[in-house]
């Protein structure tokens, strides 16, 4: 009897972990599905991988990407993601030059690693010389029904005027290897400075501290906060996590 009452118990933890589970990865997909998402997170902690989750799971869907993540995958030039000729001076000035459509409907953009390709620290000279292209990011569901994702080892690495323009942010906090399967752990924001500041979500329990009062307090000022996990096959896991020594580095190079 005894044994029967801890099966159960272990059952009903599974299923409150799979619901769980289930409902935090549904979270992810929709906000993939409608909001410009800013993914941070420090060297190895996952970020690719949750490109690589996003994607296999709409892996029926044609995507752009500076590197490939497998399925569908259509390689974009940085420079290309833009509106040119135009800029907001035109734009503002009612001299709109139209131009042809030169990307699909629907087919979302991963770009792994503006912190080293579109920086921060070059603001200015990126407000320069591709000023256009935060006009596409912020316009990409108007131009192509379509949303851009990025991501960065700290959120204020990469340019501002993307940043800034996001709506929805993940931070990756580790990726551990159990019996093949890759575990990744996520916090999800609505808000850019909640994800700046790396404010961890709170709850009421029935034992701890705070009331349902003081977390919706906590949820007007900080936003949703949301924590949980993914998980992969190692061998489901199409992209390259060497990829950038193929692109910058010769054929030659030492292994």
């Amino acid at each position: 009897m005894v044994i029967l009452i801890i099966l159960l118990i272990i059952l009903i933890i599974l299923i409150f972990l799979l619901i769980r589970y289930h409902l935090f990865t549904k979270h992810i997909l929709k906000n993939f599905k409608s909001c410009n998402v800013i993914v941070a997170g420090k060297k190895g902690t996952g970020k690719d991988l949750l490109f690589q989750y996003v994607i296999k799971k709409r892996k029926k869907e044609k995507y752009y990407s500076n590197i490939e993540y497998g399925y569908n995958y259509t390689n974009v030039k940085l420079k290309d993601i833009s509106c040119e000729p135009n800029n907001y001076e035109n734009i503002v000035n009612d001299k709109i030059v139209k131009t042809e459509p030169h990307f699909e409907e629907k087919a979302d953009f991963y770009i792994s690693d503006i912190g080293i390709f579109l920086p921060s620290y070059m603001d200015s000279t990126l407000y320069k010389k591709f000023p256009s292209m935060p006009i596409f990011y912020a316009l990409s569901r108007h131009l192509y029904d379509s949303n851009i994702h990025c991501n960065t080892q700290n959120i204020e690495r990469g340019w501002k005027a993307l940043r800034e323009q996001a709506d929805f942010y993940c931070i990756t906090r580790g990726t551990i290897k159990v019996f093949g399967f890759l575990i990744t752990k996520i916090t999800t924001y609505d808000k850019y400075q909640s994800a700046k500041e790396d404010i961890r979500p709170i709850k009421a329990r029935l034992l701890n501290k705070y009331s349902k009062a003081e977390v919706d307090i906590y949820k007007g000022t900080h936003g949703t906060i949301k924590e949980g996990y993914i998980i992969q096959r190692v061998k489901r896991i199409k992209y390259d996590t060497r990829a950038f020594k193929n692109i910058l580095l010769t054929s030659n190079a030492q292994s």
